[in-house]
């Protein structure tokens, strides 16, 4: 119901292709952003930001309130963390970055609440807001490598008067690119007391061993998203 017959092997084949630096199927790779090591413990991703058909689910995801993608995506993204935690699930407590209020009037939602909402559904553990947006800033999407990182860094704040109830996080959200936002939000966690910060996204920018695609190529890809 989520695909025709033609782009079912195709989204298939995205999840097969070995990660361009460790080698491993796209939902076994634990290979983590390099802006976020040293934050984030372990990072688990269904496919690469890199094809049409990656570019088509994510479009649709951040832009149309679809519920049978969304419960699609949930369930494929729980099957991943449970392979990957396992037992350990537990121990955790599940978070994302929140979605700008310009964005969420624009659009009329919030896709990484619905996706992290439905993994504390699925998954049986319980869902906490420590974040917010500090004020508004430029789209990341519509930025630079540089002012990423810049205004990563100053959009996103911990909110008062909330309490943590977990030594461990998974942290959601339906695309990592630069890592930039994931960095700020899992520094900001580690702030909050956390011991251990797992990164989940739908999907993320591939990583390469001698060759790093232009930031700003990427950029230019999501102004079109």
């Amino acid at each position: 119901t989520v695909f025709c017959g033609k782009c079912r092997l195709e989204y298939e084949k995205l999840g097969r292709l070995p990660c361009r630096l460790c080698g491993k199927k796209q939902t076994l790779c634990r290979c983590i952003p390099e802006s976020c090591r040293g934050v984030v413990s372990s990072a688990v991703h269904l496919f690469e930001y890199d094809e049409d058909i990656s570019r088509r689910v994510v479009s649709l995801f951040k832009t149309k309130n679809l519920r049978v993608l969304q419960d699609f995506l949930i369930k494929e993204l729980a099957a991943a963390l449970s392979d990957a935690v396992g037992d350990e699930l537990s121990h955790y407590s599940v978070t994302f970055a929140p979605r700008s209020a310009k964005n969420i009037r624009v659009y009329g939602f919030d896709q990484a609440r619905i996706l992290c909402e439905g993994l504390s559904d699925a998954l049986h553990i319980p869902m906490t807001e420590p974040f917010r947006h500090a004020r508004r800033f430029g789209e990341q999407k519509l930025l630079d490598s540089e002012k990423r990182a810049e205004n990563a860094e100053k959009s996103y704040a911990l909110r008062r008067r909330w309490t943590r109830e977990s030594e461990r996080l998974i942290l959601v959200d339906d695309v990592v690119t630069t890592g930039n936002t994931a960095a700020r939000l899992a520094r900001l966690a580690r702030e909050a007391g956390y011991s251990e910060i797992l990164l989940a996204t739908a999907a993320r920018t591939p990583y390469r061993k001698n060759e790093q695609k232009s930031e700003d190529e990427e950029c230019r890809l999501l102004k079109k998203v």
